[in-house]
Parts: structure tokens; C-alpha cells; sequence
């Protein structure tokens, strides 16, 4: 293979929104097939807010047909810490083409996700399974084959082709989540050019493709069925357990106040330990006191500085925080303008009661784990369990507390 794939953490995240939609009839006569209402809302907007959660700076929008529709909700919004921006093809030139179009707007290394279907996997997972492929493919391991085609890959991850839909096949299927180096641009001739039947089986003959295969729930909202579907599946699948860890002592060893990351150390296991909780679909959040910023050991905006290192570490591992809270203030505080009761402050459950209204959590199932009483104090009075981590691999911690979680209560369609 001549090209050198690009390698690292995509910073990138393109959603293929120009569809019609035309086995949806009449539903899309006035706008693009992804923004179709699910539960209350466009099926985009869902989607957009999933795939902000794993941190990509940019969202990509390549839009089509009815394109203005999608660039007045979506051009240049922030959602979390994505910004989005939409590019329009002139005419239909399929899932390639436009790729090809705007290959100027594309970084080295980025993702690519239809725009019509959720599959709940871990995003940045993916790259790590991309090796020297120009494309890797999130498959979902077991579908029906009647009405998907299915892929044929071998042990190593090494796609060796394609099949058509049968029923007697049970999958893997091609999940609509793609991690892709730039260079495949260079692969893609001009006009209407499909991935699925032009790139990717030529990619395969060439020893370019490679799969990850997944469990996750999976719907495609192209047909009345599964739309009608998705108005319960979309918001069950947006309901997660939620694990609220302290920061120092648990994540990073607590050394006096650490707030440098040239001098921060990882406890065992912390990367493994959050990337197994986003791998089994659970949010994670950081909820941390900073008392070293109201006693005026450093400013508040290197408890920045921190998270974004440790958001960082942790992409590179395949794993990320979904929100990290802290609160800098203290009743001795150098400053008065951290010497304040916010009700932020662990033992105050301040911190863990904004992220419950803030996001969707299954609180059922969700727990904090600390290092300290305080801790502990704060997740009782937010109504959640505390667990005392007393030292060791985190991840062996984490992999015995969600063991015992009670299972899932979420559906599963794929056909």
C-alpha cells in the first residue's frame, strides 16, 4: 500500500446528512432524512449530542438535499466542546463524493458516520483498531441478514470482502461508523461515488480495510418500522449509568495540590479503568475539589489546563470524561471571591446534582467512587452509593462495581 496512514487521535468527526429519505414518503417532501423528528426532536440533533460527548473539536456536516434547512439549526453551533460547521454539495454525488468535494475541509484523520443511523459504541475506541488500514469500520457483530449485506473479515481485523443480504447470514454488518485517512480521498474517482459499493470493496481486494467488531444497540431510521422505533429506542439509548469519580487519589495519585502535568502521575490502571466504563456505554464525570486555587497555590485556570491533559492521555488510550466539575472555593480562601458556600463543595453534593440535571443519567445504576470520606458523604446526599477506593488498579476496582450494576434496561433494534 504506497500511502502512510495518518496516526493519533482524530480531531475530527464528518456526518453524512444529504439524504432524501425517499422510502419515508412524504415525511421528507420538506426536509433532509437525519432531521426527521424522533421523540420530540430532529433524529440529528441526537446524534450531534453523542458524538460531542468523545471531544472532537469539529463536527463536519455534508449535507445535500434541502442542505439550507441543516445549515440554519447547525452552522457554526457549539455543542459542548465541538464546533460544527456544514459544507452543501451542489448535486448528489453519494456517501464518496462529497468527501471528495470538500476534501479541503477534512483533516488528515478523521471520522465519518452515517447520518441516519445510531450505533452505540465507544468512538474513540476505533482508531485503535485502524493499524496501516486507510479505512476502519465499526461493525456491528450479529444482524440479520435479510435485510443487511454482510462483511467478511478475518481474525486479525483484516476485511476481506463483502456479501450480499441473505437470511441466512446473522452478521457482521457495517455499522455506518468509519475511521478514515485522508488519503483515501485518492481513491475516490469523480461524481456520484458510493464507500459502501465503489471504495470500500476495492480498499478490501487491496489489504486496506479493517473492522472492529461491537454489540452496541444499532437502528438505521430509514423505513416507517424502524422510525416509529427509534421515538422510544433513541431516548432509552441517550439513558446511561453514570460513574462519578474524585480526581486526586483515584484518577491521579494526590501528591500536595497537583495541578502541573508535567509532574501529574496516572494511578494504575485510571486510563483502562475509564475507557472500560465508556466501552460498556456508561457516562464518566470528574468531580473534584480545588481548594489549592482559593489558597492561592494556582490560578484557577490551570485546573484547566489540567483536565485538558488528562482529556488528552485519556483519548490516546481510547477513553474519555464527559464532563469534568470542580470547585475552587473554601471557607479559608485567600481570596474572597472563593471564600463562598456554593454547595459545590464535597461533602456538599452540589457538583454530582448538576450533572444528574444536566444530563441524562440512570441514576439507578450510577455511583461515585472516592478516596475520602467526603466523598463518600457527597454521593449519599445526592441519593447515589459511594465507594472508598483504597488504592490499587483502578480498573480491577471499576471491572468488580459494575459487575455488579444491575443490567441494562435498553432495546435493541437491527432489522
Amino acid at each position: 500500500m504506497p500511502e502512510v496512514p495518518s496516526t493519533g487521535v482524530p480531531g475530527q468527526a464528518a456526518i453524512l446528512v444529504g439524504g432524501r429519505g425517499t422510502r419515508l414518503g412524504s415525511l421528507t417532501d420538506a426536509i433532509p432524512k437525519p432531521m426527521v423528528e424522533v421523540a420530540g426532536r430532529p433524529f440529528l440533533d441526537w446524534l450531534v449530542e453523542e458524538v460531542s460527548r468523545f471531544g472532537f473539536p469539529r463536527i463536519t456536516l455534508l449535507a445535500g438535499y434541502l442542505g439550507h434547512t441543516i445549515a440554519e439549526r447547525y452552522d457554526g453551533k457549539r455543542v459542548r466542546e465541538s464546533t460544527i460547521d456544514v459544507v452543501i454539495e451542489p448535486q448528489p454525488l453519494g456517501t464518496a463524493g462529497g468527501l471528495k468535494l470538500f476534501a479541503d475541509r477534512l483533516e488528515d484523520r478523521f471520522l465519518l458516520l452515517n447520518g441516519d443511523t445510531r450505533f452505540d459504541v465507544n468512538l474513540l475506541d476505533l482508531p485503535l483498531h485502524a493499524g496501516d488500514a486507510l479505512a476502519t469500520l465499526a461493525l456491528r457483530r450479529t444482524a440479520p441478514g435479510a435485510r443487511y449485506g454482510t462483511v467478511e473479515v478475518d481474525g486479525t481485523g483484516r476485511i476481506r470482502g463483502f456479501a450480499a443480504r441473505s437470511p441466512e447470514r446473522s452478521g457482521p454488518i457495517n455499522g455506518g461508523i468509519y475511521c478514515l485517512d485522508k488519503a483515501i480521498i485518492g481513491h475516490i474517482g469523480d461524481g456520484p461515488v458510493s464507500m459502501e459499493s465503489d471504495v470500500f470493496p476495492k480498499l478490501a481486494e487491496q489489504g486496506a480495510l479493517r473492522g472492529a467488531l461491537y454489540d452496541g444497540d444499532f437502528i438505521d431510521i430509514g423505513i416507517p418500522e424502524d422510525l416509529a422505533a427509534s421515538q422510544t429506542m433513541i431516548p432509552a439509548m441517550a439513558r446511561r449509568p453514570a460513574v462519578f469519580f474524585d480526581r486526586d487519589g483515584v484518577l491521579i495519585e494526590d501528591t500536595g495540590w497537583p495541578h502541573k502535568p508535567a509532574e501529574a502521575r496516572w494511578m494504575p490502571g485510571a486510563a483502562a479503568a475509564v475507557k472500560r466504563l465508556n466501552d460498556a456505554g456508561w457516562l464518566v464525570f470528574v468531580v473534584t475539589n480545588q481548594a489549592g486555587v482559593a489558597k492561592g497555590y494556582f490560578p484557577e485556570s490551570q485546573v484547566g489546563v489540567m483536565h485538558g491533559w488528562m482529556a488528552g492521555e485519556f483519548a490516546a488510550a481510547g477513553a474519555h470524561v464527559d464532563a469534568f466539575e470542580y470547585c475552587p472555593n473554601h471557607p479559608n480562601a485567600v481570596e474572597d471571591r472563593y471564600r463562598v458556600d456554593c454547595g459545590r463543595r464535597k461533602p456538599q453534593p452540589g457538583m454530582i446534582r448538576d450533572l444528574l440535571a444536566a444530563w441524562p443519567i440512570d441514576a439507578s445504576r450510577s455511583f461515585l467512587v472516592g478516596d475520602k470520606e467526603t466523598d463518600i458523604e457527597a454521593a449519599k446526599a445526592a441519593g447515589l452509593p459511594g465507594h472508598l477506593f483504597p488504592g490499587g488498579d483502578l480498573d480491577a476496582f471499576i471491572a468488580r462495581l459494575i459487575d455488579k450494576a444491575l443490567p441494562p434496561q435498553r432495546g435493541e433494534r437491527v432489522g
